[in-house]
């Protein structure tokens, strides 16, 4: 055990002094996907129809997106179940990053694979089906805590910036419902796991500082 908790912080000090370097790459990531979003809407736009390649492309952004936000939520769900896995503080060193990336991703996945033919009059704006209703709720939550993830918001919020940011619990079960209701497949799966282990640790929380206070 002891062994393994040395790896495991070692590898975590590497990263933590990496972490300068490492983050300035997310921005081109951001960059990168944007620029495909936006070669996908020149297509579209050009050819009048969807374009097969761009919407699975589409599609897979939006698989990446629900992937990376399980991964996001991950310490915070072990650290209120207790659970010290200190491999997992790599995921905390990036968190904010990972968030931005998990919103670009949602936001191109939702452009390519509908908002683009939308506007363009491919199909039409209402009704639409519960499931992308649900999917563009989750979509708005995620831009909120897209804005705000920035040390300016930090400060000027104060403690309503942790309020705001626990909306991630919420596009979390929304995002269960935008995936089990197209179908139950591997992805509806993942994100349900996580929701579900959100929930216990949540829970899980709350009592531990109802005893803690009930103790002292």
């Amino acid at each position: 055990m002891a062994s393994q908790d040395t790896w495991q912080t070692e590898f975590y000090q590497k990263f933590a002094q990496k972490s300068p370097q490492i983050i300035p790459f997310f921005k081109y990531l951001y960059f990168v996907i944007l620029l495909f979003m936006l070669i996908g809407a020149w297509t579209y736009l050009k050819n009048s129809r969807v374009d097969q390649f761009f919407y699975t492309i589409g599609v897979y952004f939006g698989r990446t997106a629900v992937l990376l936000l399980g991964i996001v939520v991950l310490p915070g769900i072990l650290g209120r179940l207790a659970i010290d896995i200190k491999i997992t503080r790599i995921i905390t060193l990036f968190r904010r990053q990972l968030g931005i990336l998990v919103f670009v991703l949602a936001f191109c996945h939702y452009q390519l694979v509908r908002g683009i033919s939308i506007y363009t009059g491919q199909i039409p704006l209402s009704p639409r089906p519960i499931f992308e209703v649900m999917g563009t709720s989750a979509l708005f939550l995620l831009f909120l805590l897209f804005l705000t993830s920035n040390n300016f918001s930090v400060k000027k919020l104060g403690s309503w910036w942790k309020r705001l940011h626990r909306l991630i619990y919420i596009a979390v079960w929304i995002l269960v419902l935008h995936t089990g209701l197209q179908r139950i497949s591997i992805w509806s799966l993942f994100i349900g796991i996580f929701a579900f282990f959100e929930i216990i640790s949540l829970i899980s929380d709350y009592f531990r500082r109802r005893l803690t206070s009930t103790r002292s």
